[in-house]
């Protein structure tokens, strides 16, 4: 069994899946965001492809956190990226019959062009983007277990 990473965007998403003791984050790759009937059967057909038990999508916090223990800030259910990525994980919950989680995204996308500058991947890092929410998902799930 594996865990689904997902870096959502309008026109891509990026994939990543964990291996199947759940300790490593591995790049899957991208599908493109045509339409909602399109996605949904990409995400069903890789979700029966690796034998996931959960889906993990990456949220667009804001970097001051307030010191709350809330893990957005209501300035950041105004940002629009959000609200997309929002009503995305709604949708998402309301067509796979698979327990949905939310990780923080921030910095996710720029690490992971930063990993690929000078391959040639200019613009095709969301795979990466995804590996590296579901390592940061991963590694705070193995720290949990061993607090």
């Amino acid at each position: 069994m594996s865990i689904l990473a997902i870096d959502y965007g309008a026109k891509k998403i990026g994939l990543a899946k964990s291996d199947d003791q759940n300790k490593f984050a591995l790049p899957l790759g991208i599908i493109s965001h045509t339409s909602k009937p399109a996605t949904l059967a990409v995400l069903k057909k890789t979700c029966a492809e690796h034998a996931v038990e959960k889906i993990v999508v990456g949220v667009p916090v804001s970097f001051q956190s307030g010191g709350k223990k809330t893990f957005w800030r209501q300035v950041d259910l105004q940002n629009e990226q959000m609200k997309e990525v929002l009503s995305f994980i709604h949708w998402l919950k309301d067509e796979i019959d698979l327990p949905i989680e939310i990780e923080d995204e921030r910095l996710s996308s720029k690490m992971a062009g930063g990993l690929l500058r000078g391959t040639g991947n200019k613009g095709a890092d969301d795979h990466v983007a995804a590996m590296l929410i579901l390592q940061t998902y991963l590694d705070r799930q193995q720290h949990d277990v061993n607090s």
